[in-house]
C-alpha cells in the first residue's frame, strides 16, 4: 500500500464541512421530510421496576390524527427480541418495547404515530396502563445478593457475568512487596450529551416487503443487521441512511427505537420519524456505566511497582444489548503507562433499575485511568515522592517500545516520560510548587494534579470471546471507495459516518495526496447509505477507530486508482509507468512536465474511449478497499488479548484554587501535552483535544446521573444535570510529542478520547493536593462544592467512603502522609536511553 506524498497530510487544512454547517446547510435527521410523514411518541414508564397487569390503548388508537398504536405485546408478536452484540451465556428476551414488565424509569411501553408530535403525545395520555410496582435494585453490589430484587427472573441473578483473570505471578509478587496500597474508588452515571438528540425515520414498502431507514446512529453495520433479524427480513431487503450527526461521543446505539418507528410505519401505512427530547435524552437512551473498583497495588519501598489486583463491578442498568464492554475495555489500559509485571482482574457484570449503560467518550477506560492514577499520587503520599518522580519511575520507556502488557495490549509507540517532563516544562511545575507553598502561608488553597494515560484506538471485537466462550464477529475494520468521475472530478465514501470528526476533510486531505489534486477537487460522500456505501458488520464511528482501520481503507482505495491512472497513462505516453507521477492534477513523466495528460483526459479514457485502454484493463476508475488493522488477534491460550490495537498517550497539569468560604473548585490552569503519532490535520487534532478534556473537567467536578432508592432519576434536565461551560473551563494550553505508529498506514494513532481519559484524575489529584493538609481522599466523582465545604469543615474528613469491605477500614500497612506534598524545585531522574523528549 502506497504512503501518502505528504503535501496535504499533516497540514492545518480549514474544515470542508464547516462552510455548510455553520452557514445552516448541514442535513441532519431533523431536516429530512418524507411525503406524508407521521411523528411518534413514547409512552414511558414512571417506574423503575414494575409489573404491567393492563394496558389499553383503544382509546388513543381512536383519537384524532392517530394513524397506528403499539404496545410491548403488539411489538412482540410482529418483531423478534433484538439481538445482542455481546450475547451473554444468560440470554433472556429483548424487545423494542416493555413487554409485560418495565425494568427502569423512561423504558417505553407503548408507542403513538400521529400528524404531528404534540398529537402523538396527546394520544400517550388516553393509553391506560395499570402498574404492579415491583421493589427496585438500584445499587450494584446489593443487586449481587442472592436475596436482591431480581431484573430477569428466568436468569436467577443480577449477575450477567462474572470472570477473573490473572496474568504473571500476582500472588508472589505481592508476597514480596515492602508494601500493598489497598483502595475503593466509585464512579458515577454521566453522558456526554451531543447538541442533536438520537432518533430515526422508517418507512415501509408493502410491494417489496422492505423498509428504509434515516438515522443518526454510529453503528450502521451492527444496526442494520440487528433490524434485519428483528424485523424477520434479508439485509438486502434494509436501506440505512446516516446523513450529518450532530455529535455523537457512543451515545446514539439504539436500534430499539428504530425498531419501533418501522412497526409503526408498517401499521399505518406511512413513514415514521420520531426525534428524541432532552428528558428522554437524559433518562432512557444511555449513561456511561457507573461502578466500584477495588485496586490492590504492591509496591518496592524505591517505589517500584510489582503487581496490581483490581475488582471491578460495572453497574450496566437494564443494558442486554453490550453488557460486559465497560469491562472487557478495561484490559486494555488496566496498566496505563507503567511496567507493571503482574495484573489480576476481577470483572462483575450486574444488571440494575437503570436506564440501559452504554458507550461513551472513553468507554470504561477514563474509569480504569481514574483509579490507577488516584493509586499513583496515594501511593506517592505515603512514599514521600513527587507524585511525577514515581511516575517516571515506573514508565515503560521508549527503549522499550512496542511494549506488551500483561494481558496482552500492545503498546506500538511513544515515549511516555517526554511526555510527562514535556507537560511539567509546559507546567512550569517547580514554579507552581513554590507557588503553591506561598498561597498556603496566604491561606489559600491551591493543589496541583498530574495524570498520564494510554489513549487506545480501534477495538477488536475477538475479545468478546472471553464473554462468551466463542468467536463471532472479530477484528477491526472499515472499507472505503475511491472514483474519478468521468469529468476528472474525484469521490470518496466511508463506511464510518462522521459525528463531527472533520473526516470530510481528512479523507480529502489522504486521497488528495495519493491523487496528486487538491482536497477541494475531492468530494467526499455525507454521512452513510447501505445502498451506496462500502460497508462491514464493523463499520460504523465508534471506538476511536479512524487512524486504525478507516484511514487504511481510504488510502488503499486511492492507491488502487493511482495505480489505474498511470497504466492509463502509461500506455497513452508510451512510457514506463515507473517514471510517472501524478501532480497537480495530471499524470506527468517525472523531469519532463511538459510531458502529461491531465487527469480530465485519462478519465475519458477510461470510461468513454474504452478502445484507447491498455490490453486486459476494465473500464472506469473506481476501487474498493477494506483495511484490517494487523495487531488484530484472537483470545490465545493465556486468555490474553489485545482488546484494543493502537495507543497514544497523554499527560494532564492542573492547577486549582479552592475557595474556603464555599467549596468553590476554580481551575487556574491546564496544560495538555499527547502524543497521537502523526497528525493528519493539526487543527481537528487540536480541537478534540480540547474538547474532550472538557469532557473529562465535566466528569470531574459537574456531571452525574443520581438515582434515589426507588429507581427515580433526580437529574432529567439541564437545571439538574450540569454541564461544564465556557466560564467553568479555563485556556487549555496544549503541546504535542510525535511517535508515528508502526501499525497504522501513515503513522497516526487515536486521539478523539484522549482528555477525556485521564482529566478526571488530574482534576480529583489537584483538588487532593490542595486538602492534604487536611487527610483527604478524593474516592469519588464529581467532587461538588458542598463536598468539598464539608471536608473544610471536617464533615467528611476522610473523602467521600462507599460501603463496602475497604471503604472504613486504612488505606494499607503504612502512614499515608496527610502534608501537602513536595514543594520547590523537583529533581527529576536522568532520561534513560530512549526517554529523549522532542518530537519523533
Amino acid at each position: 500500500m502506497s504512503e501518502s506524498s505528504g503535501r496535504w497530510v499533516g497540514a492545518a487544512v480549514p474544515l470542508k464541512e464547516d462552510a455548510r454547517l455553520v452557514a445552516g446547510r448541514g442535513r441532519f435527521l431533523d431536516d429530512i421530510d418524507r411525503g406524508r410523514l407521521l411523528h411518534a411518541a413514547m409512552l414511558r414508564s414512571p417506574h423503575a421496576h414494575t409489573r404491567i397487569v393492563r394496558l389499553d390503548a383503544s382509546a388513543a388508537a381512536a383519537g384524532p390524527g392517530v394513524h397506528a398504536v403499539l404496545t410491548g405485546a403488539e411489538a412482540a408478536q410482529r418483531s423478534g427480541p433484538i439481538r445482542p452484540l455481546i450475547p451473554t451465556t444468560a440470554a433472556v428476551p429483548d424487545h423494542c418495547l416493555a413487554v409485560d414488565r418495565v425494568r427502569y424509569v423512561g423504558e417505553p411501553v407503548a408507542a403513538v404515530a400521529a400528524v404531528d408530535r404534540a398529537t402523538a403525545e396527546d394520544a400517550l395520555e388516553r393509553i391506560v396502563v395499570e402498574y404492579e410496582p415491583l421493589p427496585a435494585v438500584v445499587d450494584p453490589e446489593a443487586a449481587m445478593r442472592p436475596d436482591a430484587p431480581l431484573l430477569y427472573p428466568a436468569l436467577g441473578t443480577n449477575v450477567l457475568w462474572h470472570d477473573a483473570f490473572t496474568y504473571g505471578d500476582v500472588d508472589g509478587a505481592m508476597a514480596r512487596a515492602d508494601g500493598i496500597l489497598k483502595e475503593r474508588f466509585v464512579i458515577q452515571r454521566y453522558a456526554s450529551t451531543p447538541l442533536e438528540t438520537f432518533g430515526a425515520i422508517a418507512e415501509y414498502d408493502p410491494g417489496l416487503d422492505a423498509y428504509e431507514f434515516w438515522t443518526n446512529d454510529q453503528r450502521p453495520g451492527l444496526t442494520i443487521s440487528i433490524l434485519a433479524a428483528s424485523l424477520g427480513v434479508p439485509q438486502s431487503r434494509l436501506r440505512l441512511h446516516c446523513p450529518d450527526i450532530g455529535g455523537a461521543f457512543g451515545n446514539k446505539r439504539r436500534p430499539a427505537y428504530l425498531l419501533v418507528c418501522a412497526l409503526l410505519a408498517r401499521s399505518a401505512g406511512r413513514p415514521v420519524k420520531w426525534v428524541e427530547d432532552r428528558i428522554e435524552n437524559l433518562t432512557a437512551l444511555m449513561h456511561a456505566c457507573n461502578g466500584i473498583m477495588e485496586v490492590e497495588l504492591g509496591y518496592r519501598a524505591d517505589g517500584t511497582l510489582l503487581a496490581l489486583s483490581v475488582r471491578d463491578v460495572a453497574d450496566e442498568g437494564k443494558n442486554l444489548l453490550t453488557p460486559t464492554q465497560h469491562n472487557l475495555i478495561k484490559l486494555g489500559n488496566i496498566a496505563n503507562g507503567y511496567r507493571i509485571p503482574a495484573v489480576r482482574y476481577e470483572a462483575w457484570s450486574v444488571l440494575t433499575n437503570k436506564c440501559p449503560s452504554g458507550a461513551n467518550r472513553g468507554i470504561g477506560k477514563p474509569f480504569m485511568c481514574f483509579a490507577i492514577e488516584r493509586a499513583m499520587s496515594l501511593l506517592a503520599r505515603r512514599l514521600g515522592l513527587d507524585p511525577a518522580e514515581l511516575r517516571l519511575r515506573n514508565y515503560v520507556t521508549g527503549a522499550e517500545m512496542p511494549y506488551t502488557t500483561p494481558p496482552g495490549a500492545e503498546y506500538d509507540s511513544g515515549d511516555y516520560p517526554a511526555t510527562l517532563r514535556r507537560a511539567l516544562e509546559r507546567f512550569d511545575y517547580a514554579g507552581r510548587r513554590a507557588e503553591q507553598a506561598r498561597a498556603r502561608a496566604q491561606g489559600r488553597l491551591l493543589g496541583i494534579g498530574i495524570a498520564t494515560s494510554v489513549e487506545p484506538a480501534g477495538t477488536t471485537l475477538a475479545s468478546y470471546e472471553l464473554v462468551t466462550g466463542r468467536r463471532a464477529a472479530s477484528g477491526s475494520a472499515e472499507a472505503a471507495m475511491v472514483r474519478v468521475e468521468p469529468d476528472g472530478q474525484v469521490r470518496a465514501s466511508l463506511g464510518d459516518p462522521s459525528s463531527g470528526q472533520g473526516y470530510e476533510t481528512v479523507v480529502a486531505q489522504i486521497v488528495a495526496d495519493v491523487l496528486g489534486v487538491t482536497p477541494a477537487a475531492v468530494s467526499v460522500a455525507r454521512g452513510f447509505d447501505s445502498a451506496t456505501t462500502p460497508w462491514l458488520y464493523l463499520s460504523g464511528n465508534y471506538s476511536n477507530k479512524f487512524s486504525v482501520t478507516d484511514v487504511g481503507a481510504v488510502l488503499g482505495a486511492a492507491t488502487r486508482v493511482r495505480d489505474k491512472l498511470l497504466r492509463i497513462a502509461a500506455h497513452r505516453l508510451e512510457i514506463d509507468a515507473a517514471d510517472l507521477e501524478l501532480r497537480d492534477g495530471a499524470a506527468m513523466v517525472r523531469g519532463a512536465p511538459d510531458r502529461r495528460l491531465p487527469l480530465a483526459e485519462l478519465a475519458r479514457t477510461a470510461y468513454a474511449d474504452v478502445l484507447g485502454l491498455p490490453p486486459g484493463e476494465d473500464p472506469g476508475l473506481e476501487a474498493h478497499h477494506v483495511h484490517q488493522n494487523p495487531l488484530a488477534r484472537p483470545v490465545d491460550a493465556d486468555r490474553r488479548v489485545r482488546s484494543q490495537l493502537v495507543f497514544a498517550n497523554a499527560a494532564h497539569c492542573c492547577l486549582v484554587e479552592i475557595d474556603p468560604r464555599t467549596g468553590q473548585i476554580a481551575l487556574r490552569k491546564y496544560v495538555v501535552v499527547h502524543d497521537c503519532g502523526r497528525e493528519l490535520n493539526p487543527l481537528i487534532v487540536e480541537g478534540m483535544v480540547h474538547g474532550s478534556t472538557v469532557h473529562g473537567i465535566g466528569a470531574a467536578l459537574l456531571e452525574e446521573f443520581r438515582y434515589d432508592e426507588t429507581g427515580q432519576l433526580l437529574t432529567s434536565t439541564f437545571m439538574d444535570y450540569l454541564k461544564p461551560t465556557a466560564v467553568d473551563v479555563p485556556a487549555i494550553e496544549v503541546d504535542r510529542l510525535e511517535h508515528p505508529s508502526p501499525v497504522t498506514p501513515l503513522g497516526a494513532k487515536g486521539v478523539g478520547e484522549g482528555g477525556a481519559i485521564p482529566g478526571p484524575a488530574a482534576v480529583a489529584n489537584a483538588v487532593e493536593d490542595a486538602l492534604a493538609h487536611l487527610g483527604v481522599v478524593v474516592r469519588s466523582l464529581p467532587i461538588t462544592p458542598e463536598q468539598v465545604w464539608r471536608w473544610l469543615r471536617g464533615e467528611l474528613a476522610s473523602g467521600p467512603l462507599a460501603s463496602g469491605p475497604l471503604a472504613s477500614g486504612p488505606l494499607a500497612s503504612g502512614p499515608l502522609t496527610s502534608g501537602p506534598l513536595t514543594s520547590g524545585p523537583l529533581t527529576l531522574p536522568s532520561p534513560q536511553r530512549g526517554e529523549g523528549g522532542g518530537r519523533g
